[in-house]
């Protein structure tokens, strides 16, 4: 698929959608993908307060590796699959 190609495909799919609460996340995460600055008022109330839950963890360190939390959600998916939930 072309570069061009992609562009039409995203802009259907932003024209074809009347959800302001969906566009303004997909805006919100091209920002983040461009590294372009996001303000205060752009991040969402629940993004913030998982956010200050995330760096109370931190802080707390309760942290996981990369790996650690793969293996994590792997054997989650696991379990949740041979029981028929997912």
């Amino acid at each position: 698929m072309s570069v061009l190609d992609i562009k039409n495909d995203l802009l259907r799919l932003v024209v074809e959608t009347n959800d302001a609460r969906l566009l303004e996340m997909v805006r919100h995460y091209f920002k983040i993908l461009k590294e372009e600055p996001v303000s205060p008022e752009e991040i969402d109330v629940q993004e913030l307060r998982m956010i200050e839950i995330g760096l109370k963890n931190i802080e707390e360190g309760k942290i996981l590796s990369h790996e650690e939390a793969r293996s994590r959600i792997k054997t989650l998916l696991k379990t949740k699959a041979e029981h028929g939930e997912g």
